[in-house]
């Protein structure tokens, strides 16, 4: 008989994406267009996907937060590896995004109570 190992804790990994003015709802578009199903390929799934504030602003610089999930650590670097490979997320990023998007950042987190788990390497 063949023991399960336990799923790893969840790894979320926060996109953070301020919109160039009035191009909110085009970057939300675009995002999922062009960079999404890659995410999807290379194992993440989108947990959430926020805007801020609640409205598309014609004038203005909406704030978007994608939230994506991957399994553990592992799962992280595994999709940050094949991220690097792919040459459709460098051209989302330098060629796409930049007439979109004023600032990026990406935050990557975890629930505090797995960190005893995750920091247990």
């Amino acid at each position: 008989m063949t023991r399960e190992s336990p799923a790893p804790p969840t790894v979320f990994v926060i996109d953070d994406l301020t919109a160039r003015p009035g191009q909110g709802e085009a970057l939300q578009r675009a995002y999922r267009e062009h960079y999404a199903p890659g995410a999807l390929r290379r194992g993440m799934t989108l947990v959430h996907e926020l805007v801020s504030p609640p409205c598309w602003l014609p004038d203005g610089a909406n704030r978007l937060l994608f939230v994506w999930s991957a399994p553990g650590p592992a799962g992280v670097w595994a999709m940050k590896h094949a991220g690097r490979q792919d040459p459709s997320v460098v051209a989302w990023w330098s060629d796409e995004a930049p007439r979109l998007v004023a600032s990026r950042s990406r935050a990557i987190c975890a629930s505090a109570g797995d960190l005893p788990e995750l920091g247990d390497v």
